[in-house]
């Protein structure tokens, strides 16, 4: 059996780490990266199982790496994360172009997992950490263009912690991912020290559940300001922070402490904003608060910029709980919004609630509240154009020269880009003073106006 090896991510940023956690496994046992599925002895997938769409892409890309093997007679197929987790027993009894899975919590034995069960790799010359980073991860897909999730990239996720303790109704996150665990400092220092070493210039904090790391909201910060000491790296971006007052005195900490690098962003997702339906997915918080929480961090740090998401279609939503919502969106404006369809998941509270929305009922809310955002968007936009905002490189396109940056207030892989046709000298990584000249609906264009920095 040979020893290459090609991982495949699906999912959330979250997995992005833990791909990373298996990298660096496989290495310490002797395997080496390939640069495609096609060239690997061993196609890992590293899967998602969060909501119904995500297990559908799961499966579909197990049947197209089937036919990658097919092709490949002595390739072993590998299914790894969240999705093993959840469905052990049917990825055995259904999927039998696997030939192994193993679940989550095991990313950093996933080489002694492999070897243990298909032999131990023959010796062979490694590469280096940095070439093998470029050649042997896709995220959601098989090509190279994206493959590297350091190395070659301005960006990384970090986790802080594993699981969660909330008992959302609508979540079934703490079925395959446990309880709230949270990671040794220690360790999340040294893996930001080992990021910017190779190149990353931002270190996006990623959790099921941010503000509950430590004891209390001095501890995210203590870590953060740990973070803001290690001089390669510029931003630092704290995601998926739960709505409520621990993540109000995190923000009022980052003013007080002056953590200049930490960017003017909150990622706060507060699913709904009705009471009722709050109430209905065992989530705490309210209209006013929710309100009052956005306008406290806008407040306190200059030039911040809001993500949320909302849940739409849950059990018994009505359209006075969407009238909240059009209310909401109009009060606080939020710069960002992600929405996401109800997705009865067994083994969650929510899943045997009764008043489930039909599909096409809920996809029209959907379209109703995204349409009325993209209005308050346009306005957002035309505000921003003229302005000047610090960008950080993200890609520089080999065949076009074109050049894509982001703004501090814009998270990667989420939020928008900056589209830049001229930025001579430049390289990924390197931040620079851009001005907005234009947008699309979402994304923007930008013309540099000083050198980097």
């Amino acid at each position: 059996m040979g020893n290459a090896y090609f991982i495949t991510t699906l999912g959330c940023p979250k997995n992005q780490a833990d791909t990373r956690e298996m990298h660096e496994s496989l290495d310490r046992t002797g395997f080496v990266s390939a640069v495609s599925p096609d060239e690997a002895d061993f196609h890992i997938i590293n899967s998602c199982a969060f909501i119904q769409s995500a297990r559908e892409e799961t499966i579909a890309t197990v049947l197209d790496a089937a036919k990658i093997k097919r092709s490949h007679k002595k390739q072993k197929l590998v299914l790894a994360g969240c999705f093993s987790q959840r469905y052990e027993k049917e990825v055995s009894a259904e999927l039998p172009e696997v030939d192994l899975s193993f679940g989550t919590g095991q990313y950093g034995q996933a080489g002694e997992i492999i070897a243990g069960k298909f032999g131990r790799p023959a010796p062979s010359p490694q590469p280096s950490r940095l070439s093998s980073l470029e050649s042997g991860i896709s995220i959601s897909g098989f090509s190279k263009s994206s493959a590297s999730i350091s190395a070659g990239r301005s960006y990384a996720p970090v986790k802080i912690s594993e699981g969660c303790s909330r008992s959302c109704s609508f979540c079934a996150i703490p079925l395959f991912r446990g309880d709230f665990r949270q990671i040794d400092e220690k360790r999340i220092l040294q893996e930001c020290e080992h990021l910017s070493e190779n190149g990353v210039r931002e270190i996006c904090l990623v959790s099921q559940d941010t503000n509950s790391y430590g004891s209390s909201p001095e501890s995210l910060l203590d870590l953060m300001e740990k973070i803001s000491e290690i001089e390669d790296v510029r931003w630092i971006r704290p995601l998926y922070l739960y709505p409520d007052a621990k993540t109000k005195k995190i923000v009022e900490g980052i003013a007080s402490r002056k953590l200049e690098k930490v960017v003017p962003y909150l990622e706060s997702p507060v699913q709904h904003v009705s009471d009722r339906m709050l109430r209905a997915m065992n989530r705490a918080g309210s209209f006013e608060k929710f309100r009052d929480l956005f306008e406290t961090a806008r407040d306190l740090i200059a030039d911040l910029e809001i993500r949320t998401s909302l849940l739409i279609g849950f059990p018994g939503e009505s359209s006075r709980d969407i009238d909240e919502i059009l209310r909401f969106i109009e009060v606080v404006r939020p710069e960002k919004l992600a929405l996401f369809q109800y997705s009865p998941e067994e083994g969650t509270s929510g899943y045997t609630l009764s008043g489930r929305i039909d599909d096409s009922e809920a996809a029209e809310r959907i379209n109703l509240i995204r349409s009325e955002h993209l209005k308050i968007l346009r306005e957002i936009q035309a505000l921003r154009t003229g302005r000047e905002y610090s960008c950080m490189i993200d890609d520089i396109d080999a065949s076009t020269g074109e050049i894509t940056a982001r703004r501090a207030q814009d998270a990667p892989e989420a939020d928008e880009v900056v589209f830049l046709s001229d930025a001579p000298g430049v390289k990924i990584g390197d931040i620079i003073p851009v001005q907005i000249t234009g947008f699309f609906e979402y994304d923007m264009h930008g013309m540099p106006v000083r050198e980097a920095v």
